[in-house]
């Protein structure tokens, strides 16, 4: 008997849901404008009450949804008009985001909207990017144990916005999780120094050199840190020289005449074996090491949302 009362609860239970959002369905399109040009958009019912009466199921309608949303992409193509193309934009945005607001670890969607949303023009001009970020940062939130999303989100970060320095933070949290290839977090500390977080970079190397068991790997982390330690004595000696030029109208002429002119204390020790120098336009160098720079990232690109 109780068996059979659960069961019925069950079964009117779900019919009562059904009921309900053929009944939100409808009134949503009574109230709601003129559809644009596609059937393909997000259902009438709030991804959060969605998840709620989904009884179980929000896997499958999450799915249904970025399913929608992959053959929305097939229409976008690149001759297509700025216009058009920002219509399905907007409803390929919707779409990615529903499926994630009805199922937050969905890591499928996060990865899609990455690939998915932003896209460039032939003059230039990038679309999409603030959108894909958008829904990243909520993945790098909900699903921190994936490090695909975080490499992600540091991906879009350095390549579309030029902000070094949160996708270094963002490569970091994905450089710690069980899976991660060792190189995104020496790409961390790549970004996160040219962005100026030198200390968070140097911490994740250190921490990194501390976990490597392997001699390659460890090999591989204790060269960063040693560019990252080098890194730090060329900013504190270009800002000894600015001060020294400052204070005696002339650049100087050695790091030594830094230490002499009490700027500069004690004197760097190059990690490398080489020496310090600077360069009459007082920019500091190594003679034994390139400086820490992330290379290949300056194109610029014009962002449109």
């Amino acid at each position: 008997m109780t068996t059979a009362l659960r069961g019925s609860a069950a079964a009117l239970g779900f019919a009562l849901a059904l009921a309900a959002s053929v009944l939100l369905r409808a009134s949503a399109q009574n109230r709601a404008p003129a559809p644009v040009e596609s059937e393909l958009d997000i259902p009438p019912i709030p991804g959060d009450l969605a998840r709620a009466l989904s009884f179980g199921f929000r896997s499958l309608l999450a799915d249904t949804t970025l399913l929608q949303a992959s053959q929305l992409l097939q229409r976008r193509h690149g001759d297509m008009a700025a216009e058009e193309a920002g219509r399905i934009d907007g409803r390929l945005f919707r779409l990615l985001e529903y499926a994630v607001e009805v199922d937050p670890k969905f890591a499928g969607a996060y990865r899609f909207a990455a690939a998915a949303l932003p896209h460039e023009t032939m003059d230039g001009k990038v679309y999409g990017a603030m959108k894909a970020l958008q829904i990243l940062e909520k993945g790098l939130r909900e699903r921190p144990d994936d490090w695909h999303i975080g490499f992600l989100l540091g991906f879009l970060q350095s390549y579309y916005m030029r902000d070094f320095t949160s996708a270094g933070r963002s490569l970091a949290t994905a450089a710690k999780q069980p899976g991660a290839p060792p190189w995104i977090g020496l790409l961390a500390t790549r970004l996160a120094a040219q962005g100026g977080e030198l200390q968070i970079a140097t911490s994740l190397a250190e921490a990194m050199l501390s976990q490597a068991n392997e001699d390659p790997t460890r090999k591989e982390w204790q060269d960063r840190v040693d560019a990252l330690h080098m890194e730090r004595d060329l900013r504190a000696i270009e800002e000894a020289a600015q001060r020294y030029r400052q204070l005696k109208g002339v650049p100087p002429r050695s790091v030594h005449a830094l230490a002499a002119a009490g700027l500069l204390y004690p004197v760097p020790h190059e990690p490398h074996g080489g020496r310090y120098v600077i360069d009459a336009d007082g920019t500091a160098r190594s003679t034994a090491s390139e400086r820490l720079r992330a290379y290949g990232l300056t194109t610029r690109f014009e962002i449109h949302e």
